[in-house]
């Protein structure tokens, strides 16, 4: 079972509360066999009318479930497009990521964020790649080392792969970003720093 089925699950436990719908139990029988984000969050709206339909005079538990389905929208489960964070997420790992809490909370240093990069003609791919810097940090690789601000990183992330780079300070609104794995990663060391804006989740699990 997927975090989304689990969540979808939580949800319409609270809308079909002392619900005795036979409708309202098939919907949750049925959600294990739903598959895909997208499908789950509409196979969980329909769990919700069904609940209004049956409880019209319980709105204030109907209202906290739509809440709660919003939540559940907030999250996307994906998979790792690349090797670039190998060996911490593989390729084809599913990993939970939150699209919309950290425009709130913002990104640090050391999140993993799904990032939307240019091609350069007119294209965009998407990539999965570690902050190392944000706006104002100054970024240089010394022996193979990565320094931030003028302090050594400690990486073990990297698992002792030495890291080359040119110096740069990130500027207002952008992000430096690497690959765990180093060797085949293509990140910042290639492209520069790139806009936060271009940012579309940050991987939670």
């Amino acid at each position: 079972m997927t975090a989304a089925h689990r969540l979808a699950r939580r949800v319409l436990a609270v809308a079909l509360f002392r619900t005795r719908s036979p409708w309202g139990a098939a919907v949750v029988a049925e959600l294990d066999h739903v598959t895909g984000t997208w499908a789950v969050l509409r196979w969980t709206a329909g769990g919700l009318r069904v609940a209004w339909r049956e409880r019209r005079g319980a709105r204030l538990t109907v209202a906290a479930a739509l809440v709660a389905a919003a939540a559940l929208s907030a999250f996307t489960v994906r998979p790792i497009p690349s090797g670039a964070m190998a060996p911490t997420l593989g390729i084809g790992d599913h990993t939970l990521v939150d699209r919309l809490t950290f425009r709130v909370t913002g990104i640090d240093r050391g999140d993993v964020v799904v990032l939307r990069v240019p091609t350069g003609d007119g294209g965009w791919f998407t990539t999965v790649d570690r902050v190392i810097g944000v706006a104002g940090d100054s970024i240089d690789c010394d022996g193979g080392t990565v320094r931030r601000n003028g302090l050594p990183l400690d990486e073990p992330y990297t698992h002792g792969a030495a890291t080359d780079c040119a110096p740069v300070t990130v500027p207002d609104g952008m992000l430096y970003v690497m690959g765990d794995n180093r060797e085949v990663a293509r990140d910042s060391r290639h492209y520069g720093p790139q806009p936060a804006s271009n940012v579309g989740g940050r991987v939670l699990l």
